[in-house]
């Protein structure tokens, strides 16, 4: 069995940081290797090639999501049946739980609530435009995902901070800025899921239109959703959400900022900016790699490996694979955006492949639209502080100046 002495999968090594230089040395010696895991039990093995993260996506019978997402495990509390999330879920139950929200992420509702949408864009660029510096992460990249979830979801104003703060320490369980431990970000995560529980019957008792009570109206096998299979529920919609396309967008603008050219294209011919975000989803993976779990032995790679190990697929592996994409370490906003759809395994694959795609995508160019036609001259005041994660690409802060466009 190849096995690599020191480990990718260290927070130190992500400081600085997704490390694409070592990603790119380990793809070209290795399709699949295992490495020892100082963070949860024994060891996991690394796919770093497309051909096999589709292998591992596509195959959910060989390739379980039942353990979480982590890699450590999830505890045990948080794997009730009654209770589990819908992303730790395989068909069929996750195919009955997908369907109950589809509709509300389609294409032709989104068109509905795009005025919405770029009304809220407005509002929110509004509240900075005339300060001429702001925290970009916290003032402006979370706030449009923030409202249109809530929204959707029927969250009150004065509940929404509580909800946002839970998330971080939910999804960044390493950062001490959101969480003292993984352990307090599974604590986290069943407040959540408290939190949607009691979501659930507040609904039940005030009835509103929102997704939330289409889900709880609707029926699997003749049977409703109860208050506790909800609040899971909500947890995988709020967390999906909130932070992927927040980071997604700081991370545009940073490189709009490091290419001045390229964010003079996208001022100048807005019809270019759903490609540029293609390349951005492209080029800065939110979420770092997507794990799953054997359910028996299989080969994959040209490895052996045996039932319940953990398998972690590196996104950015396959979206930086030079024999996908010409110049993968260059942003470049011009690139075949139907090509970049194709290849980037971003939003994942399989039964699991992104809910919420069309919804992030819309996100992030209503946002930059905004942020297009409104910021001249974009730039960092300081260097951006990342949040420190292996599982999520971000940052907890990136403060800039611009000036107000004319």
């Amino acid at each position: 069995m190849q096995h690599l002495q020191e480990p990718l999968l260290e927070l130190d090594h992500f400081a600085g940081g997704i490390p694409h230089a070592r990603i790119e040395a380990l793809r070209g010696e290795n399709r699949v290797v295992w490495e020892p895991d100082p963070y949860a039990t024994g060891g996991h093995w690394l796919v770093l090639h497309q051909r096999e993260i589709d292998e591992v996506l596509t195959n959910p019978d060989r390739f379980s999501s039942g353990r979480g997402p982590f890699l450590e495990d999830m505890p045990e509390s948080l794997l009730n049946p009654e209770r589990m999330s819908i992303n730790l879920m395989d068909p069929p139950g996750h195919r009955e739980y997908r369907s109950l929200v589809e509709n509300a992420f389609r294409p032709s509702m989104l068109k509905e609530r795009e005025p919405i949408m770029r009304e809220m864009a407005r509002d929110i660029v509004d509240k900075v435009i005339d300060r001429g510096t702001c925290d970009f992460v916290n003032d402006v990249a979370i706030h449009l995902p923030m409202r249109v979830m809530f929204m959707l979801l029927g969250v009150r104003p004065e509940d929404e901070r509580r909800v946002v703060d839970l998330t971080n320490a939910t999804l960044f369980g390493d950062d001490p800025r959101y969480a003292k431990s993984r352990e307090a970000g599974f604590d986290a995560k069943k407040e959540l899921d408290a939190f949607g529980v009691a979501l659930a019957a507040d609904h039940r008792a005030n009835p509103r239109e929102t997704i939330t009570m289409d889900v709880l109206r609707a029926e699997r096998n003749g049977e409703g959703l109860s208050d506790h299979q909800f609040g899971a529920f909500f947890t995988n919609l709020i967390s999906g959400g909130l932070d992927t396309t927040r980071n997604a967008l700081s991370f545009g603008l940073l490189e709009f900022i490091r290419h001045p050219e390229q964010y003079a294209i996208i001022q100048s011919d807005p019809a270019l900016i759903p490609g540029a975000v293609e390349e951005i989803l492209r080029f800065h993976n939110p979420v770092i790699y997507l794990r799953r779990t054997t359910t028996r032995a299989v080969e994959l790679g040209g490895q052996a490996i045996p039932a319940g190990e953990k398998i972690i697929c590196i996104v950015s592996s396959a979206n930086r694979d030079p024999e996908l994409f010409d110049r993968p370490d260059v942003f470049d906003i011009t690139r075949s955006a139907a090509h970049a759809r194709r290849s980037y395994r971003t939003f994942g694959g399989g039964p699991h492949y992104c809910l919420g795609i069309h919804q992030a995508r819309m996100n992030l160019t209503v946002m930059l639209g905004e942020i297009a036609r409104r910021f001249d001259n974009p730039r960092l005041v300081v260097e951006p502080k990342r949040a420190r994660s292996m599982f999520m690409n971000g940052f907890s802060e990136m403060q800039i100046a611009f000036d107000k466009r004319a």
